[in-house]
């Protein structure tokens, strides 16, 4: 399905988009929404110029809008997120303007480096039947339109408007606004939608404990705003005509409908929602036991593990009979390091073994050293340490392209349903690693991946994430994080992204 997907892309392929960063912005990010910028010259936003960043052999091409439309507590923020972590991790600059921080500025701004204090919303502030307030709101919108254009016109790839829209005016206006500056396939409705009463309880909880509208409230006077607010978007609900370009995705992502959807971006997005689920299951991570390799300093190749590496196989089955989620499965690489590591879990739980999952291939330089690579071709030494994600070794890979061969991965762990223990390699996961917690796919070369250590990342409100580690088996550091030259201190430090 994956694969026929893509081809259907590919066949549909217009000049795409292709930009080395990722944004995530909102109304703090861009002064509340209320800072004025300078305008440039009316009329298309064309394709901008190409760069050297060709993820996937990726495009250069028109901008792509995204409007998204949607009931409250129905997964439209965590569905856009998870639509930026996807594209910018492709390397597609992409970036969301939620229309509800654009109203938090206004009525006083919640940011934390900030002594405003938010303001109450009267009780009838969504009430779409009240023209005065509905002017108000539509202006937050037209904010946040006039922000994402502004951004377009300097290079950005994907804006993408999170907000509810629910009423066929708004949708009409902002068709309207951006049909100015984008060609009409170039426009994109997305509709999330939701049925099941299980998973509608779930997201209600975790908006009133995470969403900065209720958290602060007390439980029932929380719940009672929040099915207020929704009776008003209920009320006033229309459908989407099948004159726009739309994709309806419904149900936690089980059912998906596609209407007028042309494009390479557009296809692409509709093949990334077609995997998607809205289980938010978590994701183990762990490197082989340490391997004869390992030991000896030595990159790549497809040693077995060292007596001390086999004892963190039989650890780690220990640890998941405490710790595993129900119903998790396992993906291991098909070296015989990783098979080893897997050994012990066979018959305990299932384990699907992957060729993509291998380690990044060090080409001819395989079975040696860092130090020997240095003394016998310092040139290709230095010029990996100059940028070790771009840098191709003779005959082997680079990060760019393990990023790439990971994608099936990515997409088949987006549709999964069920928990998972991903055993593999330090290239490897630090990719995977990169996606899941939202990096730039090119600051994941140093990030930390040790041995011997379980890394469990939850997704949670609005797309983002918990992260926990769990060392199993107390390792040398020195072997346990080598590859990271020395830079431990600056792991894993997140970007900065406006949340």
């Amino acid at each position: 399905l994956y694969s026929f997907c893509t081809l259907l892309s590919r066949l549909l392929n217009m000049p795409g988009d292709n930009n080395p960063s990722r944004v995530y912005i909102d109304a703090s990010a861009m002064g509340g929404g209320m800072h004025s910028v300078e305008r440039e010259p009316s009329g298309k936003i064309g394709p901008v110029a190409k760069t050297n960043y060709e993820a996937l052999g990726a495009f250069t091409g028109r901008p792509l809008a995204i409007i998204t439309i949607g009931l409250p507590g129905r997964g439209k923020s965590y569905v856009t997120r998870r639509i930026v972590r996807f594209l910018s991790w492709l390397g597609l600059e992409t970036c969301a303007f939620q229309v509800h921080m654009y109203r938090r500025g206004e009525t006083g701004g919640d940011d934390e480096n900030t002594n405003k204090v938010k303001k109450e919303f009267p009780p009838n502030y969504f009430d779409h039947n009240n023209s005065d307030i509905s002017r108000q709101r539509d202006a937050h919108v037209s904010k946040a339109l006039d922000d994402m254009v502004e951004w377009m016109r300097k290079g950005g790839k994907i804006g993408i408007l999170d907000g509810q829209n629910v009423q066929a005016k708004r949708r009409e206006m902002i068709h309207t606004r951006l049909s100015e500056v984008l060609d009409e396939d170039r426009i994109l409705f997305l509709e999330v939608t939701e049925d099941d009463p299980i998973r509608l309880h779930r997201y209600k909880k975790l908006t009133l404990k995470y969403s900065s509208s209720f958290s602060s409230l007390p439980e029932l006077e929380a719940s009672a705003q929040f099915d207020e607010r929704l009776t008003f978007y209920e009320e006033a609900y229309e459908p989407l005509s099948d004159k726009y370009s739309y994709i309806r995705m419904g149900n936690g992502g089980s059912d998906l409908e596609v209407n007028r959807v042309h494009g390479y971006v557009p296809c692409r997005v509709a093949n990334f929602l077609l995997n998607v689920n809205l289980s938010m299951q978590p994701i183990f991570l762990s490197r082989h036991g340490q391997s004869d390799y390992n030991l000896l300093g030595r990159i790549g190749g497809n040693s077995g593990l060292t007596p001390f590496g086999e004892q963190y196989a039989q650890e780690l089955r220990l640890w998941l009979q405490d710790n595993a989620p129900p119903g998790l499965e396992i993906w291991c690489s098909t070296l015989l390091r990783t098979r080893m590591t897997s050994l012990p879990l066979l018959g305990s739980f299932p384990v699907v073994y992957w060729r993509a999952l291998e380690e990044i291939d060090a080409g001819i330089y395989d079975g040696l050293t860092y130090e020997e690579i240095k003394e016998r071709a310092s040139e290709e030494y230095n010029k990996r340490q100059k940028d070790k994600y771009w840098y191709r070794y003779p005959s082997g890979e680079s990060y760019h392209d393990l990023t790439a061969r990971l994608e099936p991965v990515i997409v088949e762990a987006e549709r999964s349903k069920r928990p998972l223990l991903i055993i593999s390699h330090q290239a490897v996961l630090r990719v995977i690693y990169a996606y899941l917690v939202d990096r730039k796919p090119e600051f994941c070369t140093n990030l930390s991946m040790p041995l011997h250590t379980v890394v469990k990342v939850a997704p949670t409100y609005g797309g983002k994430f918990v992260e926990e580690r769990f060392p199993i088996l107390e390792t040398d550091p020195a072997v346990a994080n080598m590859g990271t030259h020395g830079k431990e201190e600056l792991l894993n430090q997140p970007n900065q992204i406006a949340t």
